[in-house]
């Protein structure tokens, strides 16, 4: 390759990055999900069988409702009521009483009706025992299942009962868990963190010394040793949790209709919770409107003493004055202001009432306030006009009209304050409130929760999902080569396909097995992986390419420099030596005189697929302390001979740039009709590079789904740089892919 042609395998390789991240190849994805295909079955049903253990075993919930009406409301004094429907103040406000239906003061009606601060649940073996428990509650006779004799017999397995009259307990007891186990003859014991605390019997109430704990069953239907799991919660926690799990929505726009919705485990106790709930909403409601009409009866209570006193003073001063002016009387004119003016003086009294009984209830801004004040005005300044018309009458006449005006107005007023106290308590003792229970508390039957179906079909899809991402992901991260035509697009050419060979993985995973049996015994010798294929099973596809490659390089070596072949690698890894022996075993099986050299003198184990010793090899003889003859053994195979890596030297670069190595490739190129030779990878050490200048041939193995081609590009690159041309490919270990482009052997018999 010139200079220029590494530049151009470069800007191939980027190219080919640059398309593989913009292009999606269906086909290949569908491959790669095909391949998988038991993965995904796998991982999918696996879901699937979770899903389904969830949806049985799940406690189930409940759903309670309720339909409430809200009315609109009239309280306090007469005509206050019409004055706020008539400016939009009396129409009913679902969000305040959607607030009100989950106040803590309507809520902790409910937890104490219902003693909800106390829980107390028979002890179950997890979700499975919760499970068999829900299926058996009609278990009178308390029979376990065989299961039941593995663990221990304070679990409960359906049909017991037990009641709680009171559980009050200190302050430092609170949000612990009790356990109360049936001791039998209607006796029990309570334990706190497996200390027995108390011992009672039922219908009688049971006490700590120091009356920390008290404790009262009223019934308990269970068997002997079976424990219920007994708790006191705090109260405000109670209420929090009340109000996260009642749901108060309204019905509608404008229908002043409520919809409430509680939902709970216990079926029971969710509808009687509800129906409780609703029940305290509507006695506050009661409560509340009642308290509205005494406020206003003591109200006017206060006012009558006052009113009557400025009648009564009112009359003394009219008579007195008539008595001292000889019953002076009232002209038709002055008769006439009169009237009005009593009129209007009764109407202005009326407003500053309902004044006194709105500033109660509403701020100055509320437009029921603010209305009421404009036509308080209103008659104030008619009330000013009538006053100019007085003062144009006679002076006589001027005061008997003021002193008739007061007794009049007084006596109005205080006729009409009467009235509507008495109006008032008729009220109060008929009040019902504006709020309605439409639908009594009921639960459906069926519960709510878990959707069983829906837990099934997501988990299966969550499952599917996963599975295929995983795929995917996976694949996305692994850069490995599986088309041998990425190797052409950066300028290389493939000489030969090897199958991943079964042979060797059957005697890679027998060898496992034997390992593992003698680390039981307590050997540790060290067994090695390799087989030799080709001499073991000749009609393994494997073999049959390598022999496919044999005839490849016969035709490629024709113009070579001399008739030794370099197999090398990018990496560790890609299967050398297997290719390198059994090449070398096919050729000599085909009458060549092949001579197998390993030179990887860091970590080659050529020897031992021959069963052979590393003593007395390649480094031994570049170092000087053996002869060719001693370093070249024969093996099994007829004329196949070995040379192996000897001991591990400190510089074998350095020992491959010598003299002695050049004449050895002189000498054994000469003696032999092929040389092949296995050295280390070529990023990793620079030997390749060394002993490529002396070959004719060199070929660079990379593995399929494992070598990458960046860095199968750089390794030809370097070897470039070096002045070594690289052959060709052998692509190894290709694997039967439907995401792949396989090239593939078929045997033939």
């Amino acid at each position: 390759m010139t200079e220029q042609t590494i530049k151009t395998n470069k800007q191939k390789v980027r190219v080919n990055d640059d398309n593989a991240a913009q292009e999606i190849d269906l086909t290949r994805l569908f491959g790669l999900l095909l391949d998988k295909k038991w993965l995904i079955v796998v991982v999918t049903t696996a879901f699937t069988l979770i899903g389904i253990g969830y949806a049985l075993l799940a406690t189930p919930i409940y759903k309670a409702d309720a339909l409430i009406q809200i009315e609109e409301s009239s309280g306090g004094l007469p005509g206050v009521a019409d004055l706020e429907s008539m400016l939009g103040g009396g129409e009913q406000n679902p969000e305040t009483e959607m607030a009100l239906l989950k106040s803590r003061k309507v809520l902790s009606y409910a937890v104490d009706k219902l003693n909800l601060e106390v829980t107390v649940t028979p002890k179950h073996l997890g979700s499975l025992g919760g499970y068999y428990a829900r299926h058996h509650t009609n278990n009178t006779k308390f029979n376990t299942p065989v299961i039941a004799s593995l663990f221990d017999n304070s679990y409960a397995w359906g049909g017991e009962k037990i009641k709680v009259a009171n559980f009050t307990v200190a302050p430092q007891y609170l949000n612990n868990t009790f356990e109360l186990v049936n001791s039998g003859n209607n006796n029990y014991t309570l334990y706190l963190d497996q200390q027995q605390i108390l011992t009672g019997q039922v219908n009688q109430l049971a006490k700590t010394k120091n009356n920390d704990i008290e404790l009262l069953i009223t019934s308990l239907k269970s068997a002997t040793g079976t424990g219920f799991l007994l708790k006191r919660d705090y109260r405000e926690d109670v209420i929090a949790d009340l109000q996260k799990t009642l749901s108060v929505s309204g019905q509608g726009k404008d229908t002043g209709i409520l919809n409430a919705t509680f939902e709970g485990a216990n079926k029971q106790l969710v509808q009687n919770t509800l129906a409780v709930i609703t029940q305290g909403f509507l006695l506050q409601n009661v409560q509340r409107m009642s308290a509205e009409l005494q406020n206003s009866i003591d109200f006017l209570e206060k006012e009558l003493p006052k009113i009557k006193g400025d009648l009564d003073a009112a009359e003394v001063a009219l008579n007195q004055y008539r008595l001292a002016n000889e019953s002076v009387d009232l002209s038709l004119e002055t008769q006439s202001i009169l009237e009005q003016v009593v009129a209007l003086e009764t109407r202005i009294h009326d407003l500053s009432f309902k004044e006194a009984e709105i500033a109660q209830r509403f701020t100055k801004e509320h437009p029921s306030y603010v209305s009421l004040i404009k036509k308080k005005q209103e008659l104030l300044n008619q009330k000013q006009q009538l006053t100019v018309s007085v003062k144009n009458l006679p002076e006589t006449q001027q005061q008997v009209l003021r002193l008739a005006r007061d007794v009049e107005v007084n006596q109005q007023i205080y006729i009409a304050l009467l009235n509507t106290k008495q109006e008032l308590r008729v009220a109060r003792a008929g009040t019902v409130g504006n709020i309605h229970i439409v639908d009594t508390a009921v639960v459906g039957r069926a519960p709510i929760k878990p959707k069983k179906a829906l837990i099934v079909v997501m988990s299966t899809l969550l499952g599917g999902m996963f599975s295929v991402a995983f795929v995917l992901v996976r694949a996305a991260l692994n850069r490995g080569v599986t088309n041998p035509q990425d190797f052409e697009d950066v300028g290389l050419t493939v000489y030969a396909t090897i199958p991943d060979c079964e042979t060797q993985n059957k005697f890679v995973r027998k060898l496992k097995l034997k390992s593992q049996i003698k680390k039981k015994s307590g050997r540790k010798k060290k067994i090695s992986q390799e087989v030799l294929v080709a001499q073991e099973n000749p009609s393994d596809l494997a073999v049959e390419a390598i022999r496919s490659l044999r005839t490849s390089l016969h035709f490629a070596m024709l113009e070579a420099k001399n008739n030794i072949i370099m197999i090398t690698s990018a990496s560790p890894g890609v299967g050398k030596s297997f290719v390198s022996s059994n090449l070398a075993t096919v050729l000599a099986q085909a009458g060549k005189k092949v001579l197998l050299v390993d030179a990887d003198m860091r970590k080659g184990y050529l020897h031992k697929m021959f069963t052979k010793k590393s003593d007395n090899g390649l480094s031994e003889y570049l170092v000087g302390n053996i002869e060719l003859d001693t370093a070249i053994e024969q093996t099994d195979v007829e004329k196949l001979d070995f040379i192996s890596r000897g001991k591990v030297p400190s510089t074998p670069s350095e020992l491959l740039m010598g003299k002695r190595f050049t004449d050895l490739i002189n000498t054994i190129s000469n003696d032999y009709d092929l040389v092949i030779i296995d050295t280390p990878p070529i990023l990793a050490v620079t030997d390749p590079a060394i002993i490529g200048h002396h070959v004719g041939t060199t070929l660079m193995l990379a593995r399929f789904n494992q070598s990458n081609l960046k860095e199968i590009a750089v390794a030809a690159n370097r070897f470039e740089l070096n002045g070594i041309e690289i052959k060709g490919v052998i692509f190894n270990a290709v694997k039967k892919k439907s995401s792949s482009y396989g090239y593939y052997n078929y045997e033939y018999k």
